[in-house]
């Protein structure tokens, strides 16, 4: 078996392991045994389970950059709703490193400068986007450029933590609790959006069950 294949492999395991069982309860030897390797083949890979995390964090990072940073080529209200649920699908395949995100960025020095750095670089995107929504006519930006990172910083704090907030109450990730979130976005956004209320909510709700439906949508994901 190839280097390359090896890695995804263990990447992989391990990925659905801490998503179920959280990684406190996941040691190498685990990871291991569901490779069907030995634990020093797996240490010649990642030398611990904290480079394992670390590897993981940066497959999320990959997907961000594989399109992210182009979302203000598409500057439309529909763009935004299905934006929520792009980052939403990531948290869900990723779900551990949410769950955990305090105790694991608090543990990893390094880990946390490099989350620190991706975070700032995605909000410096919706910036970017909040503007050319409102080159579009889509929206008027507050006049101090402060208020307009508070917008960004709460759309972010709530689309990051939407699925611990719906797992926290009992509730599985559908179509309805997706609604739900994108609401509560809306509800900060509503003062400085040009459009009519009830449209930009069609709107983005038909853009939102619509992506849903999708066979890779995210209930199937949750049910995987």
């Amino acid at each position: 078996m190839g280097t390359r294949t090896t890695q995804q492999r263990i990447l992989q395991s391990a990925l659905e392991m801490f998503n179920e069982y959280g990684t406190a309860a996941v040691s190498s030897n685990r990871i291991a045994e569901r490779c069907g390797i030995s634990k020093g083949n797996l240490q010649y890979h990642f030398s611990n389970k904290r480079d394992i995390i670390c590897a993981l964090f940066q497959m999320a990072i990959d997907e961000m950059d594989g399109g992210w940073y182009r979302d203000h080529l598409a500057p439309t209200l529909e763009h935004m709703a299905a934006m929520f649920v792009r980052q939403l699908q990531l948290i869900l395949k990723y779900r551990f490193f949410y769950r955990e995100l305090a105790d694991l960025l608090r543990q990893d020095p390094h880990l946390r400068r490099r989350y620190a750095h991706n975070r700032e670089r995605r909000l410096r995107d919706l910036e970017k986007f909040m503007h050319a929504l409102a080159a579009g006519g889509l929206m008027r930006l507050p006049p101090e450029e402060r208020r307009l990172r508070s917008i960004v910083d709460i759309t972010w704090i709530i689309s990051e933590n939407w699925l611990n907030y719906t797992e926290f109450h009992d509730r599985e990730l559908t179509t309805a609790t997706i609604l739900e979130g994108y609401y509560e976005i809306l509800e900060v956004l509503r003062p400085y959006l040009c459009a009519d209320p009830s449209q930009v909510t069609q709107e983005s709700y038909r853009t939102i069950e619509r992506l849903a439906a999708q066979p890779a949508a995210l209930d199937d994901r949750l049910a995987g």
